[in-house]
């Protein structure tokens, strides 16, 4: 449905702008169908959140998402489905911890946050090969200044369902930048392997 909205409107754009090259519309089509995508998504996600009464932790937890995913990065499904189940399930988890998971003590978020600042130091931002990286000194920095941001939030507020919000969304999010980097070094060294064995 997506793709077919999509392609109506890059061939509608083809027929009437003849200024528009192939790969202009391939870019066209492309941010059409993300756009489409994610506004589907956030519509059946948020009315299922609605129906559990948990909407304002989970509109909480798609800002934090937002705020942090697009200059971080993370990992991507291939289809609508796939990404729709993820980010689902995303949310699940952090509305879920948000409600029953415990106040700790402060000297183990101290821990948590300098660990996770040292591994967006250290891996951020993730490759994503529908959208190459053109400045990654400038994502890195925004990377941690988001995060940084949040950690700040995180210490000020007293609610321990916003504060686990906090907790479990940039978690999720860490998770996923060490995820992408073992899959890209273990990527990388059987290209290498490969190119070894073409050499000998």
């Amino acid at each position: 449905m997506i793709k077919s909205v999509s392609n109506f409107i890059t061939g509608y754009l083809r027929k009437n702008n003849a200024s528009l090259s192939l790969t202009d519309l391939m870019k066209i089509d492309y941010a059409i169908q993300m756009i489409l995508g994610d506004l589907a998504k956030l519509i059946i996600i948020s009315l299922i959140f609605i129906s559990l009464n948990q909407f304002s932790l989970f509109l909480f937890s798609y800002v934090i998402l937002f705020s942090t995913r697009p200059i971080a990065g993370g990992i991507h499904s291939k289809t609508f489905v796939g990404c729709l189940t993820s980010s689902i399930m995303h949310f699940l988890i952090v509305v879920i911890f948000s409600v029953l998971f415990p106040k700790l003590s402060t000297y183990y978020y101290v821990i948590f946050f300098i660990i996770s600042l040292v591994i967006i130091g250290l891996y951020a931002p993730c490759v994503n090969t529908n959208r190459p990286i053109k400045n990654k000194a400038k994502l890195k920095v925004l990377s941690l200044i988001s995060f940084t941001f949040w950690m700040i939030i995180f210490f000020q507020i007293q609610d321990t369902k916003i504060s686990n919000c906090i907790l479990m969304s940039t978690f999720l999010q860490i998770i996923q930048l060490i995820i992408l980097y073992i899959k890209g070094v273990v990527s990388n060294g059987k290209v290498h392997k490969l190119s070894s064995s073409h050499l000998t």
